[in-house]
C-alpha cells in the first residue's frame, strides 16, 4: 500500500485529479502553492521507466522534480496559476506520449 499511488500513468492520473480544485488560503485569494503541495504528493513515487525513448524519459523527470519543487518548497521559486496550467497540460501531454510510445493513437477531447 502506498500513501500517495505508485506507478507511470497511475500517478499522473492521479495528479491530474486534482486539477480542477481550488485551493486557496482564503475566499478571495487563491494559492497555487497548496494546490502544489496536495497534487504534487501523488508524483513521489512516480515510476519512470529507464527504456522510454524520444526524451520521454527526461521529460517526466523534468515534470516530477519541477512540480515537487512547487509542492514541497524544494525551490525557492513560487508558483503561480500559470505554473499550475502549465503543470496540469504537461501532465496530460505525457499521457498522451506515453500512449504513442505505445503505438496507441489518442486524440485531444473536444471537452478535455
Amino acid at each position: 500500500m502506498s500513501d500517495f499511488g505508485k506507478g507511470l500513468t497511475y500517478c499522473l492520473g492521479l495528479f491530474l485529479a486534482h486539477s480542477g480544485r481550488e485551493i486557496g488560503t482564503t475566499s478571495e485569494s487563491y494559492d497555487a502553492g497548496i494546490w502544489f503541495n496536495g497534487a504534487s504528493d501523488h508524483l513521489y513515487d512516480l515510476q519512470i521507466p529507464e527504456d522510454l525513448l524520444g526524451g520521454l524519459q527526461s521529460r517526466l523527470k523534468r515534470f516530477q522534480r519541477k512540480v515537487l519543487g512547487w509542492g514541497h518548497g524544494f525551490t525557492a521559486e513560487t508558483p503561480t496559476e500559470r505554473d499550475q496550467q502549465w503543470a496540469i497540460q504537461e501532465a496530460k501531454n505525457l499521457l498522451r506520449l506515453i500512449d504513442k510510445s505505445h503505438g496507441i493513437k489518442t486524440q485531444r477531447g473536444h471537452w478535455e
